[in-house]
């Protein structure tokens, strides 16, 4: 991806990460201003509402007063007694019936006005016959209480009312599709109640007040009349509703019908059993906010358009002459060294272009004198190799002459010889094999550098591989008082090498060990599989160790550490880079770690041979073998 591009991507990202915490922060506050205002509104409503309500009762109270005051219906409950069972029908109850005409409404036409004695026998009514509403509420709507004793009539929702000189509203009550109630003003006398004057209302519709309350509460509100104890709702217009389920951890909201969720506020009408609640549904009070951030969401879309426009401009006014020096440095790196960039007039692109050319100066200079040192150091090493080869097969023809006349003298071809010259010439004799040793070795380097090295790749199984091994070193060890422990491997695994190339290997990570190791120690050669591909074989000692700065050092042409910790050890220090080579030759590896005991441990890797998935990668777990002195 161009510069250009990865600058507009970065801008938009940048104005997208900005653009959702402003609409984020703004929908926050917006959301919570909308619900703030909206509850602030509702319980306003409400308050005034029930306020209304309240001044609505107290302004009854006097009418009420008025009739239960009046001669009429004082002289009507009075004459009651001595008439049982008979309503209406003579001069008094007549009279009694006018009072209470006056308490009817336009409203509530149709629905009786009563006059009941204190016992609850009905003395008067007006506004239905009296087979209309003489008919009492289901038992279960009563809830079996009546105003006094067994003969009193039933009436819902003011089983409760008291008898203190005052207007009480009953409960709400459904009946028929509409919502009813009772008014009932005690009739007193000599401070008793000797009568009630009871009203049945039901509530109505009144458009009027449905756009005083929505003005101030707002459109798509709710408005719902109950009882305080939740058993009966009823909406504004006078039919039964169903009442809305609270949240749990909030009053000020609910929940209505199939998971609808509102806004609620709720005020009691002080002196009655009634609470008016208003409702707002959260999706409208809502609907504000989310138009003002779907208008800032497009401004943000539009900014954002415009902002990643403008930045693929400017990323290709700066990638064009950064995109020119890159393609500079590729013409450098390819070797094209005389390859120069041009400025482009701006300040630091003319500085960055100044820099550039002068490092491919200071490059191309540097390139020249390090062919002339490469070549150099190349002739030099071949001298060096072909001096060493040379020497090395001229020193082979001396040596060998020098062992045979040491072998023909020890067989005492040219006389007899005493002990001490027997001594003598098996001194000759080791010395001589240990130079010839060295200028093998010297001369297997030199094969290995010139890759004049071939592999015969075989598959080995190396248990018996190692056995033979373990077999042939174990005298030394022996000599030594060492402890020579072979560990023993399954028989299926196999590995893919030149046999020679790993006994040689193999022979020298012994050897080396034994060397190393002071009498008393434990040298232990192991063999398992890392894993599908590669088997590890292991000849660990308890020796002095590899410092692990150093550890690389070992595997170099003529280094020898010193690990005794006294005396350098004989040798010229080819045999472990020998090994590495012919390790990698073969497609392994050869490395060191130290180990527990504190001495070192070498690990060659070499390829696995075909894997038997029965075996799996476990070993036989067969006891391990020690050779000790």
């Amino acid at each position: 991806m161009s510069l250009a591009r990865k600058l507009s991507l970065l801008m938009g990202a940048i104005i997208a990460a900005c653009l959702l915490v402003v609409l984020g922060a703004a929908y926050e506050v917006l959301t919570s201003s909308a619900i703030n205002g909206a509850s602030e509104s509702l319980e306003r409503a409400t308050r005034q509402l029930a306020s209304t309500a309240e001044t609505s009762i107290r302004q009854s109270w006097v009418r009420y007063d008025s009739i239960a005051r009046s001669e009429a219906v004082r002289r009507a409950i009075l004459a009651a007694p001595a008439r049982p069972g008979s309503v209406g029908g003579d001069s008094i109850s007549a009279a009694a019936e006018r009072e209470l005409t006056r308490l009817t409404n336009p409203v509530d036409s149709g629905l009786p006005v009563e006059l009941w004695s204190a016992n609850g026998r009905r003395v008067a009514v007006a506004g239905l016959p009296a087979q209309v509403a003489e008919p009492v509420l289901p038992e279960s709507q009563t809830n079996g209480q009546s105003l006094g004793g067994a003969r009193r009539l039933q009436r819902f929702g003011i089983e409760d009312v008291g008898r203190g000189d005052s207007l009480r509203l009953g409960r709400l009550y459904a009946s028929g599709g509409r919502v009813y109630f009772w008014i009932v003003k005690p009739v007193m006398a000599e401070r008793r109640a000797i009568g009630y004057v009871a009203q049945q209302r039901r509530i109505a519709a009144n458009p009027e007040a449905e756009r005083n309350v929505r003005a101030l509460a707002g459109e798509g509100v709710s408005i719902f009349y109950r009882n305080a104890d939740g058993s009966v709702w009823s909406s504004v217009g006078g039919a039964p509703a169903s009442p809305s389920r609270p949240a749990p951890n909030d009053s000020s909201r609910a929940t209505r019908g199939a998971g609808d969720e509102v806004l609620v506020a709720q005020a009691p009408i002080r002196g009655t059993p009634l609470v008016i609640t208003m409702e707002s549904r959260l999706r409208n009070v809502l609907a504000t906010p989310r138009k003002t951030l779907r208008k800032l969401l497009l401004v943000g879309l539009a900014l954002l358009i415009a902002g990643m426009g403008t930045a693929l401009i400017i990323g290709k006014d700066v990638a064009r002459p950064i995109t020119t020096i890159a393609d500079g440095a590729e013409a450098i790196a390819q070797g094209k060294y005389e390859t120069r960039v041009a400025g482009s007039g701006t300040t630091e692109i003319d500085r960055l272009a100044n820099s550039f050319n002068h490092m491919a100066n200071e490059v191309a200079v540097a390139h020249r004198a390090l062919e002339q040192k490469t070549a150099d150091a190349q002739s030099a090493n071949r001298a060096k190799t072909d001096f060493l080869a040379t020497v090395s097969h001229e020193l082979r023809t001396p040596l060998n002459a020098i062992a045979g006349y040491t072998e023909l003298l020890e067989m005492g071809l040219r006389g007899p010889l005493t002990d001490a010259q027997r001594r003598d010439l098996a001194r000759i004799r080791a010395s001589g094999q240990h130079l010839l040793g060295l200028i093998s070795g010297v001369l297997d380097l030199n094969r290995i550098e010139r890759g004049q090295v071939s592999y015969a790749l075989d598959q080995i199984p190396i248990e018996p591989f190692l056995a033979d091994l373990d077999a042939l070193v174990s005298p030394q060890a022996a000599a030594k008082s060492l402890t020579l422990e072979y560990v023993r491997t399954t028989s299926s695994l196999t590995v893919i090498a030149d046999r020679e190339k790993l006994r040689q290997i193999i022979l020298n990570l012994l050897s080396n060990a034994i060397r190393y190791t002071p009498p008393g120690g434990r040298i232990t050669l192991s063999a398992r599989p890392e894993s599908l591909e590669r088997v590890e074989i292991c000849v660990e000692d308890t020796g002095p160790g590899i410092p692990e700065t150093r550890r690389e050092e070992v595997f170099e042409p003529f280094v020898q550490l010193d690990r005794s910790l006294a005396q350098p050890q004989e040798g010229l220090g080819l045999g472990l880079a020998i090994s590495r080579d012919l390790a990698r030759g073969m497609g392994g590896n050869l490395t060191v770690n130290g180990n527990a005991t504190g001495g070192a441990s070498f690990m060659l890797l070499l390829p696995r041979g075909p894997v038997d998935r029965r075996a799996g990668l476990t070993t036989s777990g067969e006891p391990a073998i020690s050779r000790s002195a």
